[in-house]
């Protein structure tokens, strides 16, 4: 490699770190680490932010080309339950949103520690996979 290549290459790392710096130091500071206890109100940003994301997500699934009509009707269909939460009055995606937050909190105490989370991600994981089971069974119907 020339020399004021590996000069070049060397301050295009030095800017895109400096460049994303301040990004990286407002996620740290914004997402609690694994072993801080989540407010109401973090755990309602969050899931704010989740809903975007999904939203864009399934947009995109839903634009690529070559879809069967059943991934085609399952993505609409997860579309249009994420589309209906993001259509709710602030108030009513609010409520939802702290009676999930109260069935985490096992204990009351207004957070959800890690055991709390952890707890609750089992406890949908096997939600998911009786579903999952359900489904798979022969003569069962698609929902």
């Amino acid at each position: 490699m020339r020399p004021w290549t590996m000069v070049g290459a060397v301050i295009a790392l030095i800017a895109a770190a400096w460049w994303h710096s301040p990004a990286a130091a407002q996620r740290a500071a914004t997402q609690p680490a694994a072993s801080e206890a989540i407010t109401f109100e973090q755990y309602r940003d969050f899931r704010l932010h989740d809903l975007a994301q999904r939203q864009a997500r399934l947009a995109r699934q839903l634009a690529a080309p070559g879809l069967s009509a059943a991934e085609k009707t399952s993505l609409e269909s997860r579309k249009a339950y994420y589309d209906q939460l993001a259509a709710m009055p602030e108030a009513e995606r609010d409520r939802l949103y702290r009676e999930r937050f109260d069935q985490i909190d096992t204990n009351h105490d207004g957070k959800l520690d890690a055991q709390e989370r952890a707890a609750w991600r089992e406890k949908q994981r096997e939600n998911y996979r009786q579903q999952a089971a359900e489904r798979a069974r022969p003569g069962s119907e698609q929902r």
